[in-house]
């Protein structure tokens, strides 16, 4: 446990360095500090983006086979969970291979790191913008995220139609919870 103890101080003392450098400015820290992580992380976060997509590419070429397998064998689930997984494994589509489980390894400690270091540095002084204490809720805030929210779910393009609302109406009512 002190490992761990050690390591969020690690990212707390880079935060308060970099809210010292920014004036104070722990809103400014976190953003700077979580934008940081993300770009350390993009070329396996990029990875599992172009490895999710062949996937997807996969399964759609297959997709007729797979309606195919539903329509013959539509009482019996067992039967076309089994087939659809033979015809999976018959063209090497693995969903879930020990390389995407072993990156998610790797990414989780850091991430709740910086969530642990982030939760410590909120308590402190310093706030965002307009926010002069970012422990209090903000309703101008959570309107822009939710907001925010909702348009990146409205324009990706991947969402099929019938989904396209719950998935815009449900992250965004979740914001103001």
């Amino acid at each position: 446990m002190e490992i761990w103890t050690n390591f969020v101080d690690l990212i707390y003392t880079m935060l308060l360095g970099l809210s010292t450098i920014f004036g104070g400015n722990m809103g400014l820290a976190i953003g700077v500090m979580s934008v940081s992580v993300r770009l350390a992380l993009l070329p396996l976060t990029l990875r599992f983006a172009r490895r999710s997509m062949e996937v997807q590419a996969a399964l759609k070429k297959l997709e007729p086979a797979f309606s195919n397998i539903r329509k013959k064998y539509k009482h019996d689930p067992q039967r076309i969970w089994h087939e659809t997984a033979n015809l999976q494994n018959l063209h090497g589509i693995r969903l879930f291979d020990a390389r995407s489980f072993l990156g998610m390894l790797l990414q989780a400690p850091l991430f709740i790191g910086v969530f642990a270091a982030v939760r410590r540095g909120l308590a402190g002084p310093g706030g965002l913008f307009w926010i002069k204490d970012l422990m209090q809720s903000d309703p101008l805030l959570a309107l822009i995220c939710a907001f925010l929210t909702g348009l990146s779910v409205a324009m990706a393009p991947n969402i099929p139609e019938s989904q396209r609302t719950a998935t815009m109406i449900i992250p965004a009512t979740l914001t103001f919870l």
